[in-house]
């Protein structure tokens, strides 16, 4: 197992071991050849937190993000593409080592660390234009007694009150998932759903940049807010190297670098 020094922190330096992750398969994007540590970062399309450049580059703020801490970890990164519920499976094999912006649940736990909340994250409701003022101030409960159809991302987590309805057998008709986020606002402008659960930021970016933006409308309010963290696996990271990472998380935050991330992506 290849050894690997984190920069001193507070006058500590800390030795930890990096095992890199399996083979790279034509999905993933090399950042350096033969580093002394190497973690495979999982990532879907989820614009503005990870997406593609037009130049063919892995960019945004969670990626941002994940690059700062491990560099300041003197650990490289490559970056491998799938969809949320397939990331999963291949982080619980060990065959990725890394998700961003997860939520720690149980289920979770039993195959995964987390780090520390390096960010929040929240979810509303989106409906179509004409349709806002009827669904104005709805809850996402009400709404399902009423019959509605609520578009979700497979295998994303809206926090534990949203779960327990979405996972409501009583509801399992009206709860339609699809692999990623633009498909859901593809589905409301279609009339197979009739509100979405999604985050402002990503909404944001799929309705700007797939033109739906004048037809699809945020509802005030929020279904979930809550912190996120970075997953690794435990069949390839180790606590140790998940403890280097959050003093690294530690590192970023004291100097106000994961602030001003944030403030560059968010228009602050």
């Amino acid at each position: 197992m290849t050894r690997w020094m984190l920069p001193a922190l507070a006058g500590i330096s800390l030795l930890v071991g990096c095992q890199p992750a399996s083979t790279e398969s034509a999905a993933t994007s090399p950042e350096a050849a033969s580093p002394d540590c190497l973690l495979t970062v999982g990532w879907d399309p989820w614009e503005p937190y990870s997406y593609e450049s037009l130049e063919g580059r892995i960019t945004g703020l969670d990626v941002d993000l994940v690059r700062q801490m491990s560099d300041a970890a003197d650990c490289e990164v490559r970056f491998h593409k799938g969809n949320w519920v397939a990331l999963l499976d291949e982080l619980r094999a060990g065959q990725i080592d890394v998700l961003m912006a997860a939520t720690p649940t149980t289920d979770r736990r039993s195959f995964a660390h987390f780090s520390e909340p390096y960010r929040d994250e929240s979810f509303a409701l989106f409906a179509p234009q004409d349709q806002v003022q009827m669904y104005q101030g709805a809850s996402l409960e009400s709404l399902l007694a009423d019959g509605k159809r609520i578009g979700i991302t497979d295998g994303y987590y809206y926090g534990d009150g949203v779960q327990a309805l979405l996972s409501d057998p009583q509801f399992d008709a009206q709860i339609v998932a699809a692999p990623v986020p633009e498909a859901n606002y593809r589905h409301l402008e279609e009339g197979t759903v009739d509100v979405v659960i999604g985050d402002p930021y990503v909404a944001s970016a799929v309705l700007r940049r797939t033109g739906l933006g004048a037809s699809i409308e945020q509802l005030r309010g929020h279904v979930h807010s809550g912190a996120v963290t970075f997953m690794f696996s435990r069949e390839s990271v180790s606590e140790a190297q998940v403890a280097a990472m959050n003093a690294a998380l530690d590192r970023l935050e004291s100097a106000g670098h994961i602030a001003g991330t944030l403030d560059r992506y968010r228009g602050s």
